[in-house]
């Protein structure tokens, strides 16, 4: 099991869309690392970002999500956070973003059900 500040991005894709998955603490020490992942989703295509191994997000963290939405839809794409029963659920909640970036039930129970698991980046051991 990872440690909580354990910060992990994984890119993949799922029925023609781009996934980026990330494990972890997101807040302004690693932004330009999230902003530069999502920025890699491109705007040709739908997105999806995985937050149920996301532990914490502070608001410059949320705002790259805010950005990444605004790009995409911007370009006529769908951009869905995945958050299943994580902390980030609420989070997404309390700042009213759940209608806007959240996906429905039915549609959350069908990824979690589908969606192969992230392949996490293997961290140098020297």
């Amino acid at each position: 099991m990872p440690e909580e500040e354990d910060q992990a991005i994984a890119i993949s894709s799922f029925v023609g869309a781009r996934v980026i998955t990330l494990r972890g603490e997101w807040d302004v020490s690693n932004r330009e690392q999230l902003r530069d992942a999502l920025i890699l989703l491109g705007t040709e295509g739908d997105a999806l970002v995985d937050l149920r191994q996301a532990s914490f997000f502070d608001s410059t963290a949320l705002a790259e999500l805010i950005a990444a939405y605004k790009r995409l839809t911007g370009e006529g794409h769908r951009f869905e956070a995945l958050v299943g029963n994580s902390n980030m659920r609420r989070l997404l909640e309390l700042t009213s973003l759940d209608n806007l970036l959240g996906v429905s039930g039915t549609r959350a129970r069908y990824l979690m059900e589908r969606l192969p698991p992230p392949a996490w980046p293997v961290e140098d051991s020297a």
